[in-house]
Parts: C-alpha cells; sequence; structure tokens
C-alpha cells in the first residue's frame, strides 16, 4: 500500500491555514466594526448637557467646560475655547444659520428678530455689537488663535501679553527699566521671540531711543562732522560709528530696551477673532448654572452606571 502520511500532513496544513485565514477574517471584522463605531461617536459628539454635544474634548475637557460654563467667566471661557477648539455642534450650527441669514444686517436686527439658540441659551444676554460679531463671522472660517500663538504669548496669560504688545508700536526700541509695571511682561514676550531685547536689537534701532538733541550731542562727541534733521539719519549715521554703542549704554542699560517684533498674523484678525471668541463664551455662558450643573449630576450618574 502506498504511504498517504505526506497527504495527510499536507490536508492537515491546509485545514490549519483555512482556519487561520477564517480568524483573521473575523478578527479584522471585529476592527472595522470597533473603528466603525468610534467614527460614529466622533461624528456624533459626546453630551455636554441637555441640548448640547462637544467634539474634540476628552471626559476632563468636557468637565472643564462645564464648570467654566458654571462659573460665567466669559474670558476664562474664551481662553479655554481658544486653547482646546471644541466643537460645539448644536452652537455651531446655530451660528452658521445666522451668518447665512443675516449677514451684514443692520444694527436694527433685534434679539427678538433672531431665532432661538439652543439648550437655553439667551441671545438677549448680548450688547448689539456681540450679536453683530456673531451674525458677520463664519464659525468655519481659519482662527488665527491657536495654541501655537497663545504659547508666544504667555499661554494662558495671553490676553494681558497681546493687549500690551497691541497697545504698543512694534519695530520701536522702548525704555522699560525693571520697576516698570510692564517689565515682567516684555520679559515673557522677549523669551518667546515676541519681542527682542538688548544686543539682539540692531543697533540703529537701539539708538532710536535717543532724542534728537541727545543724538546731535552723540555725533559732536563723535567728531561726526554732518549735522541732522532727521532722527533716522541720524540713527543710521551714528550706528556705522562702533563708539555709538559705548555711548549709548552710558546713558541706557542694554537689557533695558526693548522692541516688539511684527507678527505673521495682522493683530487687528486677532483683535476682532478675541472679540468673536469673547461673543461666543459669553452666549454659552447665558445658559442657566442649575441647568448646567445638573447636566453634570446627570454625566458623573451616568459614569458610574458603566
Amino acid at each position: 500500500m502506498p504511504d498517504t502520511t505526506p497527504l495527510l500532513i499536507v490536508a492537515g496544513t491546509l485545514a490549519i491555514l483555512l482556519l487561520i485565514q477564517q480568524w483573521l477574517a473575523q478578527v479584522s471584522k471585529r476592527a472595522k466594526a470597533v473603528r466603525s463605531i468610534a467614527k460614529t461617536e466622533q461624528a456624533q459628539g459626546k453630551p455636554l448637557l441637555k441640548g448640547l454635544s462637544v467634539m474634540g474634548l476628552d471626559e476632563r475637557g468636557i468637565r472643564s467646560l462645564r464648570t467654566l460654563m458654571k462659573d460665567t467667566d466669559s474670558v476664562a471661557l474664551a481662553i479655554f475655547l481658544a486653547f482646546n477648539r471644541p466643537v460645539i455642534q448644536e452652537l455651531d450650527r446655530y451660528l452658521q444659520h445666522l451668518f447665512e441669514q443675516f449677514c451684514n444686517a443692520p444694527d436694527a436686527v433685534t434679539a427678538a428678530s433672531l431665532p432661538t439658540p439652543p439648550a437655553g441659551m439667551r441671545i438677549g444676554a448680548l450688547s448689539t455689537t456681540e450679536r453683530n460679531l456673531l451674525l458677520n463671522r463664519d464659525p468655519r472660517q481659519p482662527r488665527h488663535i491657536d495654541r501655537a500663538l497663545m504659547a508666544r504669548f504667555g499661554g494662558h496669560a495671553f490676553l494681558p501679553h497681546f493687549a500690551l504688545y497691541s497697545s504698543r508700536k512694534s519695530g520701536v526700541t522702548l525704555h522699560v527699566p525693571p520697576f516698570d509695571t510692564d517689565r515682567t511682561l516684555f520679559e515673557t514676550l522677549a523669551k518667546s521671540g515676541i519681542a527682542s531685547r538688548g544686543r539682539q536689537i540692531p543697533l540703529q534701532q537701539r539708538l532710536s531711543v535717543l532724542k534728537m538733541q541727545e543724538l546731535r550731542q552723540m555725533g559732536k562727541d563723535l567728531k561726526l562732522a554732518r549735522k541732522f534733521t532727521r532722527k533716522a539719519d541720524a540713527t543710521e549715521a551714528l550706528s556705522q560709528i562702533p563708539g555709538s554703542a559705548v555711548l549709548l549704554s552710558m546713558q541706557y542699560v542694554i537689557d533695558d530696551l526693548f522692541m516688539l517684533n511684527p507678527l505673521d498674523v495682522d493683530p487687528h484678525a486677532i483683535k476682532q477673532e478675541w472679540a468673536w471668541l469673547m461673543a461666543y463664551a459669553k452666549l454659552l455662558n447665558s445658559v442657566s448654572p442649575r441647568r448646567t450643573a445638573l447636566s453634570s449630576t446627570q454625566a458623573v450618574a451616568k459614569q458610574k452606571s458603566r
């Protein structure tokens, strides 16, 4: 009789391979199902409170958002929104509807003439200016204020640091002595590259801190025959003479000189976006604190039941 052992081995191997193939197919199906569920949950968002769902936050972030809404601190909430960029789906759809229906509407548009916001928010809690900010800005348009920009302005201290930046002219040398109330802010901006400090500032720009009379006297001290009538001409000429830096250091401590650098984003656009975020936050804060607190309690109960 012929030896059938090799055939049995081949048949057994094929059977094992077939079982492995079936097992892998089942694993692949389960993985696809898990991914599909995750995508569905992501698209639907997570419950924030009754009538509102949010995307882009984990459970800890959602708890922080609820707390900020309950505290009704619009500045803190606006900073949170700018830093974390959550998508509050029902509110964003509402604002998109306002933009499409009332864009460029006159100030005559009243709160009573607008559709009711979701989740018990009160559009009447906003001023006319704040309402118009929401009416005239597409909530889907790209934003300038993000984590990277905020980090350059001191992170959660973004608001006072940017307010200082926008109140001063960039490219101008400023003398900020240690006792100045803005000194710490300038030092923070210098660390992040928003401002230049001391020797980081080109000599010509450092010399601009001097008054015209002081520049003329420096020219005489350096035996410069040329007489100046324009400050720009004086600083340019004196910056070519090495002794100018020495004479300047005799009048000002070099590390007390700062110069704000120009941004690659229009500061006016940042101001407008911040004003929009504040209006957005104020509308969120118009939700009744009792409603927010009740939602938080329900969320905790739901977590325990799982």
